[in-house]
């Protein structure tokens, strides 16, 4: 049981949609501090998408072996 157990679910699907929005720019705002590079392997890293992970690969021209290379 929840106290927001009486609120529609659409109203809680968009209450719940705005904070992870929040959630993920505050996430991007942290790593961001670390620079560019960081940001984007773990954008790349995380995301799940070969897509991601192969331009993440050829922009910085990585290749299997080196240190941040992500498997695709």
């Amino acid at each position: 049981m929840s106290a927001f157990d009486n609120i529609p679910q659409h109203i809680q699907d968009v209450a719940f949609a705005e904070i992870a929005n929040t959630l993920l720019d505050q996430w991007i705002d942290s790593i961001a501090d670390e620079g560019t590079y960081y940001l984007d392997h773990q954008i790349a890293a995380m995301s799940g998408n070969d897509e991601f992970a192969k331009a993440f690969n050829e922009f910085y021209k990585l290749a299997p072996g080196d240190k941040d290379y992500i498997d695709v």
